[in-house]
């Protein structure tokens, strides 16, 4: 009962911080979730027994969330643990930000990352479709993107990904990132990760990494999605032979977010970063606009004994929908 109780503080707890946004009013948080001060007071203690560092601090005469990066998380945080024994790892997992797109949400991957910073994260695994490409059978395409072709897209992602000192992005390449290649043979790692020594290229379509010998699986897989979301990750899990099980499975290119456990393998469909398309609503396909953090503590051998995924899902009236205005509005974000 004592682990299901803190399971239960955790998960309302990752819900409540997320909405704590640096320099945010106390007052309207507490407007939102309809509760007084001395509740949010208890709510920040909890924040703070739960290893998430936020203080209320005075800014132009009003009180505002001041976070500040996590360090290492203290006993009383999963006293069920002996965290002396464990390697605590937190990591941020993005994928499908398909720049080009005029649907693309950069503002919102900005959003991400700084939070990222503010939680002392390093790594960010990318998941695939760095970019829209350039599908010759698609004649609507072009009219869906303000980037075309392989110089102006992937000069872009060099130019405006989000850049953050001490974190570097891992990521690998899609199946629209792929069309250049397809179409001239022109890589887009071979540009980023020449112009970018934060943004690390490990393969394309897949990638096996491995973090504190915990062994993750990074897929961007094709075809489309199923209507039941476990059954297309089940089945990925399925053909893998035993001995080569990684730890986390982690597979863009649907646009959904899930979270799942099958065959000891901790399994996340990564949402995106680019609104609706044309496509999916002509195909009528969801589209889920998000993130994943994912709090790991694992022994030497990569075993892992404690793991939260937190989902961060971006509602419809945090997109900008407004023709252009993303990436006409939107400035790199740079953290020295």
């Amino acid at each position: 009962m004592e682990n299901e109780k803190r399971n239960t503080d955790m998960k309302t707890i990752n819900k409540l911080y997320r909405y704590m946004k640096n320099n945010s009013s106390i007052e309207d948080f507490m407007a939102k979730f309809h509760m007084n001060y001395t509740e949010l007071m208890g709510i920040l203690e909890l924040c703070r027994l739960y290893g998430k560092n936020i203080d209320v601090i005075e800014k132009e005469g009003t009180y505002v969330f001041e976070k500040s990066p996590i360090r290492n998380t203290s006993v009383t945080t999963k006293p069920d643990l002996d965290l002396n024994r464990l390697v605590h790892t937190e990591l941020c997992i993005v994928s499908d930000t398909h720049f080009g797109n005029v649907h693309q949400q950069l503002h919102l991957l900005n959003k991400i990352y700084e939070e990222a910073y503010h939680r002392g994260i390093k790594t960010v695994l990318h998941c695939g479709d760095l970019v829209d490409g350039n599908y010759p059978n698609r004649p609507e395409q072009p009219r869906q993107q303000f980037l075309h072709g392989f110089d102006e897209q992937a000069g872009y992602v060099v130019d405006m990904y989000p850049k953050v000192k001490g974190m570097t992005t891992k990521y690998i390449l899609g199946s629209h990132d792929e069309t250049h290649y397809k179409n001239g043979q022109a890589t887009v790692n071979e540009w980023v990760s020449r112009c970018r020594k934060d943004m690390v290229y490990l393969g394309q379509d897949s990638a096996s990494i491995t973090i504190n010998n915990v062994k993750i699986f990074m897929d961007h897989p094709g075809g489309g999605s199923a209507q039941a979301l476990s059954y297309k990750p089940q089945k990925r899990i399925e053909i893998l032979e035993s001995d080569h099980k990684p730890k986390i499975l982690l597979i863009g290119h649907y646009h959904k977010s899930y979270s799942f456990v099958y065959r000891n393998v901790r399994g996340i469909l990564v949402p995106c970063f680019c609104d609706k398309t044309q496509f999916q609503q002509k195909q009528g396909l969801s589209n889920a606009v998000g993130a994943y953090f994912l709090d790991i503590y694992s022994d030497h051998k990569g075993n892992i004994q404690y793991f939260e995924p937190e989902e961060i899902l971006f509602k419809p009236e945090d997109m900008w929908d407004e023709a252009g205005k993303d990436h006409h509005k939107v400035k790199q974000l740079i953290i020295n």
